[in-house]
């Protein structure tokens, strides 16, 4: 089973409060809980540290619930923040999920 939502254009310091809230609705509408989420990244065209910190933060949460965080079809400015972060390898695509 899988939840999906999607990101907006932005996921900065200045939008990831605003993110992680709508993110966690989206996982609280999974009635039994058990739910993957699949986050379309497609949109992301600005991203810095605070965002991909709020994403590799909700891929722990999720995998301490045996449930898993994927990204369907990163945009390339987030696969660049998270490759100079060398974090690229935590974060799972759709197809990996």
């Amino acid at each position: 089973m899988q939840t999906r939502c999607a990101l907006g254009a932005e996921l900065t310091i200045y939008t990831v409060a605003e993110t992680r809230e709508r993110l966690l609705a989206a996982l609280q509408a999974d009635a039994a809980g058990d739910a993957d989420l699949v986050i379309d990244a497609s949109a992301v065209s600005d991203v810095d540290g605070a965002g991909v910190q709020l994403l590799l933060s909700l891929s722990q949460a999720l995998a301490g619930r045996q449930r898993r965080l994927a990204l369907a079809e990163p945009a390339a400015p987030l696969r660049a923040a998270c490759s100079r972060l060398g974090l690229d390898h935590l974060l799972v695509t759709e197809g990996d999920a």
